[in-house]
């Protein structure tokens, strides 16, 4: 999983599933004859803080000992969310992140005299510019008829 999901709530369920599961000293015991991993309530800690990446193979097998599934759902959620998306949009969502590169190459163009970023970044918008254009007339057309 990427950084991106690894928010303060997240963080604050996993706080929650190692008190369920016994607390620290538990989990640690737990883990240990579950899967061999030798870990410290500090590892926990610093996982429930933030200062260290999120496990999230610890989070699931916390989620089987607990017997909720609160992490698991979240991501479910979000597939959900993303699956119900319609093609027109997810082009749409794509479109804007490509475009919305340009702007900071130009600049970057402007300032340094070096454009190899607006060069590579330029077409990529247009192309997906053209891309949702496309799928917008397509949308269009199919609505007139």
């Amino acid at each position: 999983m990427h950084e991106s999901y690894e928010t303060p709530a997240l963080r604050q369920t996993f706080a929650s599933l190692v008190k369920k599961a016994g607390g620290g000293a538990a989990v640690v015991m737990v883990i240990k004859e579950m899967t061999g991993r030798n870990m410290s309530e500090g590892t926990l800690t610093k996982i429930k803080s933030g200062d260290m990446r999120f496990d999230w193979e610890l989070s699931f097998i916390l989620e089987d000992v607990v017997g909720e599934y609160p992490i698991r759902a979240h991501l479910d959620a979000r597939r959900q969310d993303a699956c119900a998306k319609n093609d027109l949009q997810i082009v749409a969502e794509a479109a804007l992140r490509e475009i919305g590169e340009v702007p900071a190459a130009v600049l970057h163009g402007v300032a340094t005299g070096d454009f190899e970023q607006l060069l590579k970044e330029g077409p990529e918008g247009m192309a997906a510019l053209q891309d949702l254009l496309s799928r917008v007339k397509l949308v269009q057309g199919s609505a007139d008829a």
